[in-house]
């Protein structure tokens, strides 16, 4: 599905010879995709000077609700013991030290270098951490090599490409059985931190289900989709905040009968 602005380029391109204009459209696709990841980049040097809770929230009251609201999304998880957890937009790793306790091996990813480096200074002291400074548009991981792929806060700043590409992947990455995480801010913004921009894309829900129950995968013969286990609003934003738009999604990767 091509956003809204490549939609358009292809409609100008429409008359030019199909090959011309094919190549015209994956350009402009990877242009407008450019320009997205430029601005996530300026938009997270903003909210990237002390590595703060409140910066990780954008919330300048999050150290209210942190704690519950973590031990919340923690909840909803299958359990991580003895299992591989890649776990993406890790911040500084306010979910990666829970996760430490119990998995087998954790990689923690976030594009932001400093957040990493925190984060592995924190959390280092539990031996199974691989922290990793990338971009989980362009990531790669081997084929069946985690039991829990774990997200908080990441599809909403993807462009609609990126988050179909991010859940073919997702799939990949993961063990038949495995499970996918993510919880994502939809219809409005989670915070009242100061936004001088804000490039994050508030999508409804059904977009996110929409997207991950079309993928299908066939490895060694067997084809594969993802079973939604659990769909639901994160309860400590609808206690404090009146704010029933903070969802999270739990998937299954399972063979098709």
């Amino acid at each position: 599905m091509l956003s809204i602005g490549a939609r358009r380029t292809a409609t100008v391109l429409q008359r030019l010879p199909s090959a011309r204009r094919l190549s015209s459209v994956v350009q402009s696709v990877q242009s407008h995709e450019n320009a997205v990841r430029d601005l996530m980049q300026d938009y997270w040097a903003q909210h990237s000077a002390s590595g703060s809770i409140e910066e990780m929230m954008l919330d300048n009251d999050a150290g209210k609700i942190e704690a519950e609201e973590r031990q919340e999304i923690l909840s909803m998880l299958p359990s991580v013991k003895d299992k591989r957890v890649l776990e993406l937009a890790a911040g500084v790793g306010r979910f990666t030290g829970e996760l430490c306790k119990e998995a087998k091996a954790v990689t923690a990813v976030d594009f932001v270098q400093k957040f990493s480096d925190m984060n592995l200074e924190a959390n280092n002291r539990h031996g199974n951490l691989q922290c990793l400074c990338a971009d989980v548009t362009v990531l790669e991981q081997r084929p069946r090599s985690h039991d829990l792929v774990f997200s908080n806060w990441l599809l909403m700043y993807l462009s609609d490409e990126e988050v179909q590409r991010f859940a073919t992947n997702a799939m990949l990455w993961l063990k038949p059985g495995g499970s996918l995480f993510f919880r994502e801010s939809c219809f409005r913004q989670s915070g009242n931190a100061a936004r001088n921009i804000n490039p994050t894309q508030y999508r409804r829900p059904g977009a996110y289900t929409d997207i991950f129950s079309a993928v299908t995968a066939v490895e060694d013969g067997t084809k594969y989709t993802f079973e939604l286990r659990r769909m639901q609003p994160v309860q400590t934003y609808i206690k404090h905040k009146g704010n029933d738009g903070q969802i999270c999604w739990l998937w299954t990767k399972v063979a098709l009968e």
